[in-house]
């Protein structure tokens, strides 16, 4: 496969602005041409230098050969639909909302089958906000989820696969049901984990917070639309990770009176952090 010459972005808020930055870190593509109908969102990334021509208007993507879409989850299938009639041909859409099954079978639903279309996620972010948070090294190293259906076709899947490596990310392959199930134990759960952490302390409590319950309220501070959308969203794996969550905590409520069960529950969370970040 040759190299993607222009890649267009959808979205230039923290992670639209950071992917647009990676790009220009690791000459990922010749040329970015991004939009948001957002026109402070678009002075921001420009003053970050996160593109070649940006502007509000779908046309400035005319022409890229990648367009990936950056929007909150429930803004993806207008935005891809849109962004679809600026591709070049043989180009390829994709996106980076934390949830798949739903968005991917929308797309689907919607878009001519001539247009290219692969679901992704790319797994960072951080609790802040908009372009001038932006930073590539948010992705460095990080998994970001290639998630294809029945009618994707390789080439697709390649395309989006070989722009994650790119942009200093590794491709996993998943389908959108086992991706919302497993980012539902490893995201959203972390997410709903310290809302609820910081939601049961008590005022006097949390005046006393060191460094890690700290990191806990920030991510408690995460953009709050957003993570409704998402949690709405992926409702049912999240049930799922939540029962799995609460039969752990009835394990640990049970085992501290018994020092050395509860030992044994420690040390099984330290092996399995092992290797980890």
């Amino acid at each position: 496969m040759g190299r993607i010459e222009t890649v267009g972005i959808v979205g230039l808020g923290l992670m639209g602005t950071s992917i647009a930055l990676a790009i220009r870190q690791r000459r990922a593509a010749d040329r970015i041409f991004a939009m948001d109908r957002d026109h402070s969102a678009v002075e921001a990334a420009k003053a970050r230098g996160a593109f070649d021509k940006g502007s509000t208007s779908y046309d400035t993507l005319k022409g890229a050969d990648l367009v990936v879409v950056a929007v909150p989850p429930r803004a993806v299938p207008e935005a891809v639909v849109s962004a679809a009639a600026m591709l070049s041909p043989g180009g390829v859409l994709t996106d980076v909302a934390s949830i798949k099954t739903e968005i991917v079978r929308a797309v689907e639903q919607r878009l001519p089958r001539m247009i290219r279309y692969v679901g992704g996620h790319p797994m960072a972010g951080s609790e802040r906000q908009g372009a001038q948070a932006a930073d590539p090294d948010l992705l460095a190293g990080r998994p970001f989820i290639v998630t294809p259906t029945a009618v994707s076709d390789d080439e697709s899947v390649e395309m989006v696969s070989a722009f994650a490596r790119g942009i200093g990310m590794r491709p996993v392959i998943l389908t959108p049901e086992d991706h919302d199930d497993l980012v539902a134990q490893v995201s959203h759960l972390s997410y709903l984990l310290a809302v609820a952490a910081v939601t049961a302390a008590s005022d006097q409590a949390l005046e006393l917070q060191g460094p890690g319950f700290a990191g806990l309220a920030r991510l408690a501070a995460s953009p709050l639309e957003l993570w409704t959308q998402i949690c709405s969203a992926n409702r049912d794996a999240i049930r799922r990770a939540l029962a799995r969550l609460r039969g752990q905590l009835d394990q640990i409520e049970d085992a501290l009176g018994r020092e050395d069960a509860l030992r044994e529950i420690l040390a099984q969370a330290q092996r399995r952090t092992k290797g980890g970040d």
